[in-house]
């Protein structure tokens, strides 16, 4: 994925994405206008148009709202067994991660937690390597490839050291690395099975449990960021509702039952383009999150080794 693609999908404020969506439309009605496409003039079904569908749709947007809200408050509520389990998988999380990092504690920020994890990575990583002395030379040689590109993950994953933003978090770590990492230190235990030291396989056991470690804390990472994504949406959808109806109701005043209106004739094309755009700004908005919530879940859907086409961005 380009970085252009990437900020206009995840990474760009999505009131700035939404922005130039809205910009976008004005200038595609008021191009269609200019070439005689279509008419703006007195007698056309604008009134119509801005009193009816228009107020329709902003309505539905309404209803997707209250929806929106309906499903973040399904992932907070629960039953105290429920929540209990939940914080007893995330202490035992913790405790596997610190085992493995030989800490008493690990850190309760994101980046700092997977900074741990990823300088762990990178120490098991070391300690395997030289655990490898008078191994075979295939053995050796796969080995090397695989450390090569442990270490890249481990420095990747360390990238995210003092990121507070969880949705930067996330954006960091998207991609197939740690599906093929996985598939990587599973092939070298099963392929060398027996010909490892006792010590070098405890290390390489230990890189793929912190690697899966990743995983899940990615997909932890995702789930808050589209939490978060979806209540600032129905936030700010609830807010526009009684603007954009009163800018539909001031669009269609302008219209009289006689074939007239209280705008210029020359002045219609730009106003009504105006008021379309206007009218648009939720409708963009609710498009520029669904497109980062869709686009997080698109290249974050695999947890395991399988690897899916559209993960591989």
């Amino acid at each position: 994925m380009n970085n252009v693609k990437k900020w206009f999908l995840i990474d760009g404020n999505r009131l700035v994405v939404a922005g130039l969506l809205v910009v976008g439309s004005f200038f595609v009605t008021y191009g269609l206008t200019k070439f005689g496409f279509i008419t703006f003039q007195p007698e056309s079904p604008v009134s119509t148009m801005f009193g009816s569908g228009i107020i329709s749709g902003v309505f539905s947007l309404i209803t997707i709202t209250i929806t929106v809200n309906q499903m973040i408050l399904s992932r907070v509520f629960g039953t105290v067994d429920e929540l209990t389990d939940r914080i007893d998988g995330s202490f035992e999380f913790r405790h596997t991660v610190e085992d493995l990092a030989d800490q008493p504690t690990s850190p309760s920020q994101p980046d700092q937690f997977l900074v741990l994890i990823g300088e762990t990575i990178s120490e098991r990583a070391n300690a395997f390597e030289t655990e490898l002395d008078g191994v075979d030379r295939a053995l050796k040689d796969d080995a090397d490839e695989f450390l090569s590109d442990v270490y890249a993950y481990a420095d990747r994953v360390e990238e995210v050291e003092g990121i507070e933003d969880t949705l930067q978090t996330v954006s960091i770590l998207l991609g197939p690395a740690y599906a093929q990492n996985l598939t990587a230190t599973d092939h070298l235990l099963r392929k060398y099975d027996g010909e490892f030291s006792e010590a070098a396989r405890t290390e390489l056991e230990a890189i793929f449990e912190l690697i899966k470690s990743v995983a899940i804390t990615r997909q932890f990472f995702k789930t808050i960021v589209i939490q978060q994504n979806l209540a600032q949406l129905s936030r700010i959808l609830g807010y526009l509702g009684v603007p954009i109806l009163l800018s539909t109701f001031v669009v269609t005043t302008m219209y009289t039952t006689i074939p007239s209106a209280t705008v210029p004739q020359p002045l219609l094309a730009e106003v009504v383009s105006l008021g379309i755009a206007v009218v648009l700004i939720p409708m963009s908005i609710l498009l520029s999150y669904i497109l980062r919530v869709a686009s997080i879940a698109r290249y974050t859907i695999s947890v395991g080794p399988f690897l899916p086409p559209e993960e591989q961005i």
